[in-house]
């Protein structure tokens, strides 16, 4: 004869109960796995970056003092070109970037497309605000319509002795930039952003790393917007946007000749507060 098991079955209450109380703790817990998990990411792209930036001084030294310059036509330009001799490592350029191609080398020169890290051509990128000269075109004539044929523009890089703030100008930084690198503040640095229009969406939850012209590296808090058609991305203090993107907040730069920009010659720091001159709209967090 079978005799009954003392053990009794769950109630579909009980199992309701327990249920719930698995969606409670993982509600809770999820954020702070994703927080963490975000967290060695900016870990990583820090080492990345300061590495980088160690490349960069060892550059400068062995080069006049001088900066890497940018030219246009091809990769050969870039600092990811630039610098290779020095990291002898290009994966450190594509990490966390959601849509990037990853860096490879072929025939012994870097081959990249959409990666992390970008070079801080300046807050236009060709008005010599921040690690390059104002660009010129090879053959000495107009910038406007310089091509191919006529040797190709180039920004030459900067001189350690042009640089007011080297501690607070930034040098590399993370951006969605493509297919030429670079943090620039207007429309460039957003290119191929997937994150809408929230602060909270760039990178590392609303911070991006950068390397400074000092060698150290650091992150920092940034915020997207719109202003006059444009896109505009800039760290959220405006005093580290100054500093950042200026190598002398005093000098006189000479912004390209585009719509809604002032014409001549202006200073680096007025020219960075185009944005809010302009009715820039900010995102949310």
């Amino acid at each position: 004869m079978r005799q009954k098991s003392n053990i009794s079955a769950f109630t579909l209450i009980e199992l309701l109960v327990v249920i719930a109380i698995i969606a409670i703790l993982a509600a809770i817990l999820f954020p702070v796995f994703t927080q963490a998990k975000a967290s060695a990411k900016k870990t990583t792209a820090l080492s990345n970056m300061k590495q980088i930036g160690t490349a960069a001084m060892i550059y400068v030294a062995d080069n006049d003092d001088l900066f890497p310059s940018v030219y246009d036509g091809g990769n050969g330009g870039d600092p990811i070109t630039t610098l290779y001799p020095y990291t002898k490592n290009v994966s450190m350029w594509s990490q966390f970037r959601q849509n990037k191609d990853n860096a490879t080398v072929v025939n012994g020169q870097p081959s990249y497309g959409n990666n992390d890290i970008g070079y801080n051509w300046g807050w236009e990128i060709r008005g010599a605000e921040a690690m390059l000269n104002e660009e010129r075109c090879a053959d000495g004539g107009a910038v406007v319509g310089c091509g191919a044929s006529r040797g190709g523009r180039f920004n030459a890089g900067k001189s350690n002795t042009q640089l007011v703030n080297p501690a607070e100008l930034i040098a590399f930084g993370n951006t969605y930039d493509t297919p030429r690198q670079t943090i620039g503040g207007i429309d460039w640095f957003f290119d191929d952003y997937p994150g809408g229009n929230k602060n909270s969406n760039i990178y590392f939850g609303g911070q991006v790393t950068h390397v400074y012209a000092d060698g150290h590296a650091k992150a920092v808090a940034y915020k997207g917007g719109t202003s006059g058609g444009s896109r505009i991305a800039t760290p959220k203090n405006f005093d580290l946007r100054v500093k950042g993107y200026c190598a002398d907040p005093d000098a006189l730069i000479h912004p390209f000749p585009r719509s809604g920009f002032p014409l001549g010659y202006i200073a680096c720091k007025t020219f960075v507060a185009f944005p809010e001159a302009n009715g820039v709209v900010w995102w949310q967090d």
